[in-house]
C-alpha cells in the first residue's frame, strides 16, 4: 500500500456529498408533490356517504 493511498481525494468527496444533497432534495420534492397529489385526489373523489337533513 502506497502512502498516498491514505490521502482523501477531496474533489471526489465533494462531488459525492453534493450528489447526496441533491438526491435528498429531489426525494423531498418528490414526497411533497406526491402528498399534494394525494390531497388533491382525496378532494376530487366522490363522496359515498349519504347526507340527511
Amino acid at each position: 500500500m502506497k502512502p498516498i493511498d491514505n490521502v482523501i481525494d477531496f474533489t471526489t468527496f465533494r462531488k459525492r456529498k453534493h450528489a447526496q444533497q441533491l438526491a435528498r432534495i429531489m426525494w423531498e420534492m418528490y414526497a411533497r408533490n406526491l402528498g399534494l397529489q394525494a390531497a388533491q385526489w382525496a378532494q376530487l373523489a366522490p363522496s359515498t356517504e349519504t347526507r340527511h337533513a
